[in-house]
Parts: C-alpha cells; sequence; structure tokens
C-alpha cells in the first residue's frame, strides 16, 4: 500500500493534520513583516552577520544550490533500504505565494524536498539562508537519531528512513551539509571569515586548527546568525509580539526535561546552528545514523548508532535548550499506542509515547470510551458506532 508523509519544517510552526500519516503546514505572507509592532533591531556588527548586500536568490540561483544539495544525498537515498528504491528530488512552485518549505515521503518512491515561490520573497532572505534552509530540509531525510517519533510513519523501515527532528535537522545543516556544499568555494569563504567579529572568528580559530576549516567555519556562522533572524521574523508573523533577534552572546540557558521534536525557539535554534558549525565531528558514510530498529522510536539502539557521528560534549554538543541525552524511552510494545481505561468509573484515553511517556486523556461524563477496528480510541456518546462516527 502506498503512502506519504508531508512533514512541515525550516519557519512553520503551527501544522494542520490531515491524518494520520499527513502532515502539512500553511505559512504566511511574508509581506505581512510591515505589521509588527515593537522595536526592530537589525543585528550589529557585534553579531558579525551584516546582511549589506545580501539578496534573495534569483530563480536560477536557488534552483542550482537546490539541485546541489540533492546531489550531495543521492547516495543516502539510494543505499537506503531496500537499496535501490529511493532517490531524491526537488520542487519549487513558483506560482505560491505562500512562505512554505517541507519534505514529503513517497513509499517506495521519492524523498522529496517542496519549497514555494513565496518563501524566497520574504525580507531576511538571502541566497545563504536560503542553503542553510534547503540543508535543513535535506536533515530531515538523512540527518539521523531524534527522529519525529510521533510522525515516523513506517516503524519497519520500508521507507528507508525516518524524519529526523527539528532540531537534529539545524544541527545537522550546519555540522554536515554546508560544508560539504561550501567546501571548494575558499574565495567566498574567507571573505565571510574576514567580515566577522573578532569573538565570532574565535569560535572557529578554537574549534579548528587548519585556517581553510576556520574560514569554512566563519561563513556558516555568518549564515547561522542571517537564519537565526529570518527564523525570529517568521515566529513572530505566527505569533506577534516583540522582536528579539538571536544572538551568539545571548544562548538559551533552558534545559529540556525530554528531547523536543519541534521548533524551538529561535535562540535555542541559533545555538543549534553554532553548535553544529564548530562540531569537527562530521557524519561518514552513507548511513542514516541511528536509523536502526524500532525504526525511528526513542530508545537507547538509536541514540548509541548515532553516538560516533555528533559532538557529546563542549561547543559542538546539541544544546539542552531541546536536546535531552538522559531522555528515557517508555516501553510502549504491551500497552500499545493508545487504549481505552476506566478509573473510578470515568472512561479515558490511554495514550503511550516512546518519548514523553504515558499519558490520559479523560473523556466528558456524557462520554465513553471507544475503539474502533483500526485500534483508534476516542471518546463517545453512549449511543454512536466509532467505525460510523454516528448513532
Amino acid at each position: 500500500m502506498k503512502f506519504y508523509i508531508i512533514i512541515a519544517s525550516t519557519v512553520l510552526l503551527s501544522a494542520c493534520t490531515g491524518g494520520a500519516d499527513d502532515v502539512s503546514t500553511q505559512g504566511t505572507d511574508g509581506n505581512a513583516a510591515a505589521t509588527i509592532g515593537g522595536t526592530v533591531d537589525a543585528p550589529g556588527d557585534g553579531d558579525g552577520a551584516p546582511l549589506a548586500g545580501q539578496s534573495p536568490p534569483t530563480r536560477e540561483e536557488a534552483e542550482a544550490i537546490l539541485e546541489r544539495v540533492v546531489a550531495l544525498y543521492q547516495d543516502h537515498a539510494a543505499a537506503a533500504n531496500p537499496a535501490g528504491t529511493h532517490k531524491i528530488s526537488w520542487r519549487i512552485d513558483w506560482d505560491s505565494d505562500a512562505v512554505s518549505a517541507h519534505v514529503k515521503l513517497n513509499h517506495g518512491e521519492d524523498w522529496t524536498v517542496q519549497v514555494t515561490g513565496g518563501f524566497l520573497t520574504v525580507s531576511s532572505m538571502t541566497t545563504e539562508v536560503f542553503a542553510l534552509t534547503m540543508c535543513h530540509e535535506m536533515g530531515h531525510f538523512v540527518g539521523g537519531f531524534p527522529f519525529k517519533t510521533s510522525r515516523r510513519g513506517d516503524s519497519t523501515g520500508a521507507l528507508g528512513t525516518s524524519i529526523s527532528a527539528e532540531g537534529q535537522s539545524d544541527y545537522f545543516a550546519t555540522k554536515d551539509c554546508l560544508p560539504r556544499l561550501w567546501a571548494d568555494e575558499a574565495e567566498a569563504n574567507a571573505a565571510a571569515f574576514a567580515g566577522l567579529d573578532p569573538s565570532a572568528r574565535e569560535r572557529c580559530t578554537a574549534a579548528y586548527s587548519d585556517l581553510a576549516s576556520q574560514q569554512l567555519c566563519g561563513r556558516i556562522l555568518r549564515a547561522s546568525l542571517q537564519t537565526g533572524r529570518f527564523y525570529e521574523e517568521q515566529a513572530v508573523l505566527q505569533a506577534p509580539r516583540e522582536i528579539v533577534y538571536p544572538r551568539l552572546d545571548t544562548p538559551d540557558t533552558t534545559e529540556a526535561a525530554v528531547t523536543k521534536e519541534g521548533h524551538a525557539p529561535s535562540q535555542c535554534r541559533l545555538d543549534t546552528l553554532v553548535a553544529g558549525a564548530v562540531c569537527s565531528v562530521k557524519a561518514t558514510g552513507t548511513g542514516i545514523p541511528g536509523f536502526v530498529p524500532p525504526y525511528g522510536e526513542y530508545s537507547d539502539a538509536s541514540e548509541e548508532a548515532a553516538r560516533p557521528f555528533a559532538c557529546q560534549s563542549g561547543p559542538g554538543a546539541r544544546p539542552r535548550c531541546w536536546f535531552q541525552p538522559d531522555t528515557v524511552a517508555t516501553d510502549c510494545s504491551e500497552l500499545g499506542e493508545q487504549a481505552c481505561v476506566v478509573e473510578a468509573g470515568v472512561h479515558g484515553v490511554r495514550y503511550c509515547d516512546t518519548t514523553f511517556g504515558v499519558s490520559h486523556y479523560w473523556c466528558f461524563p456524557d462520554e465513553v470510551c471507544k475503539a474502533s477496528s483500526d485500534g483508534f480510541a476516542d471518546c463517545y456518546a453512549p449511543d454512536v458506532d466509532p467505525e460510523e462516527g454516528s448513532p
């Protein structure tokens, strides 16, 4: 049976669910930026990310960037189980004004990166922001553990991959993808490094011993700062408030109790991008880190399999504002993902998630829990047939 998954990503924070295996997100109109209230302070020299002279990619440049990013990881798709089945494709819907970038899995067919024309027209878009965000999208396919356990789509591994969490895709973008994409662009890397604030350059000189790697790191830092600005502006469009641009010197000090699968605040995302840029541990081979049985679950097996492909400590480690390496996986094999329960005469639905554990949703007093033949449990009026949804 064929099925597909569309996963929201990059800048899109609110999702509309269209079915068990279908997640899509509607973006916002980039022209709405003029309606934001509050003081808007663009990153200054201290941020190391001057935007003067930067411009959105042309149609030809955007297509060329996507083509190159896809080409970098085509061998990962070809090697994915079953070997030779999968390939990566891309599509830009130039006629759409929506601000959207997402990935799509087709069972036995393409892994597709899809972008709208409106995504390229937002005020803070640059060629380097576009390159980083396309690397982020690729990270959903090949970035590896931790995965989006709530939307893994297929636990048998038949899709050849599981969708990486948003934070992991950010980390992959600057740790693995951009270094490959920009490795041979020595002149652009040197210019970006030279334009950084000394404190920003110091992060790269401390992380790498050779000048070429330091300069490449500097360019990735500059792109990360620009992308952090982009993330913040899009977040404010989704939930209006005063803009607070993320900075290198204001790291997010919160600590997540369990690993977050969705979008973190823009400062946390910048911290993650910076960590990836200064992590010298790069992924090797064509395997997807942590993609082992049980596929897409938060398991000790996945965490251990992915461990050699990421920095586990120091400035290059994934920040605790979204990544919690001590997350304890819950065994849901006996409980199942959901079931009807009755406690003290009250009906409810019990959910079990490998990452977030066991939780309950209690029915209203005049409702009872019923399970349909496909195992979906919910609260209904006593005379409602869960198979038909009506008395």
